[in-house]
């Protein structure tokens, strides 16, 4: 099937995708943003989605912009520029120690977040890999995307702009002051945002950001512009999936972060993803693994709570012709004890 017709615009700077937005909206049309378009364009075949105008802000190299710095007593704070894509991620020096991703052989190559390795190893197809944008996976609000989990894991944050007091939460940008220096060696591109003299910010938790089935908090004349990511200590991790053998996409995954200390788990964070309208965090789970003995029965008693919300009752559950809702839920906690245990085995490694 073909797309409805659509207007085409090619922003050259943010400033300018901003106007294009305006505009679009002023004229009372639908605008998107497009830059990989691996997830934009099937929807528009398929008319899920019919925008009237498509803004492209592929060329942005404000949007490419990021580093890593190590933080205090381990850890890493990373700041990815929303137009990153997976296999630029992959070849990542804070990702994976300056190794491109080789599927097939991730096992004792998983550099410093092994779940972002595991996930890029079963992340689509190689097409997806080369243009798919992290920015575009964030925006999208897939329930069923498996980077988004990972990154709710590692208490992501998105950065969007929009024009100065735009929204109440928006806030100038300081001269020079975004995004912050990058690390030595690392380089970067293109201008400052803060060199945009029109144009504010806000941050949101990736975990208040997604919000339903293909439903974020981007407004319609805002533009993920980062996300930053920051943990204390993400060598122990994991992420595991079972695929739906067409698309690839998860019927349920789980990514888990566990560190040690004295013998004991010092803590945990854990996300779900392709059970429920929008990826989530197993609270419920993550308090049961906080100073647990890390041995078996604690991980499967952690793991058997993977839909149980932190007020007791039960996460909304997704169910289809794909497969039920139970079965999600029964999915979901066999791959929570897996990834668990691999994640607990990382830590321990990494001790």
């Amino acid at each position: 099937m073909f797309p409805a017709d659509f207007a085409y615009a090619h922003a050259r700077s943010l400033d300018e995708a901003l106007d294009l937005l305006d505009e679009a909206r002023d004229a009372g049309q639908e605008a998107k943003l497009i830059a990989g378009g691996q997830s934009l364009l099937p929807m528009m075949k398929l008319r899920l989605a019919v925008p009237e105008v498509l803004i492209d802000i592929g060329g942005l190299k404000e949007l490419r912009t990021g580093g890593w710095t190590a933080a205090p007593g381990g850890g890493f704070n990373v700041l990815l520029g929303a137009l990153t894509t997976y296999r630029q991620l992959g070849r990542d020096r804070f990702y994976g120690e300056g190794h491109p991703v080789n599927h097939g052989e991730q096992e004792g190559r998983t550099g410093i977040v092994p779940a972002i390795t595991d996930a890029l190893a079963v992340l689509a197809d190689p097409q997806v890999r080369a243009r798919g944008t992290i920015g575009g996976a964030v925006a999208h609000g897939d329930p069923a995307a498996d980077l988004p989990a990972v990154l709710l894991a590692l208490n992501a944050t998105v950065t969007v702009a929009s024009r100065k007091g735009r929204h109440e939460e928006t806030v100038p940008l300081r001269p020079g002051g975004y995004p912050p220096p990058l690390r030595p060696g690392h380089a970067g591109s293109g201008a400052r945002l803060a060199d945009r003299p029109n144009v504010g910010r806000r941050e949101v938790p990736l975990e208040d950001f997604l919000q339903g089935i293909y439903t974020t908090d981007l407004a319609e004349d805002e533009v993920i512009t980062h996300v930053r990511i920051s943990s204390p200590d993400a060598r122990g991790s994991a992420y595991e999936k079972f695929p739906h053998p067409a698309s690839h996409l998860p019927l349920a995954g789980v990514c888990a972060v566990l560190r040690l200390a004295d013998g004991r788990i010092d803590g945990a964070e854990v996300a779900v993803t392709g059970i429920s309208p929008r990826p989530y965090r197993a609270r419920e789970t993550e308090r049961m693994l906080a100073g647990a003995d890390p041995v078996p029965d604690s991980l499967a008693a952690a793991a058997a709570q993977i839909t149980r919300l932190p007020d007791g009752s039960e996460a909304t559950l997704l169910g289809d012709q794909h497969a039920s809702a139970p079965y999600r839920a029964h999915l979901a906690e066999v791959l929570a004890r897996r990834t668990l245990g691999r994640a607990l085995d990382r830590a321990r490694s990494n001790a």
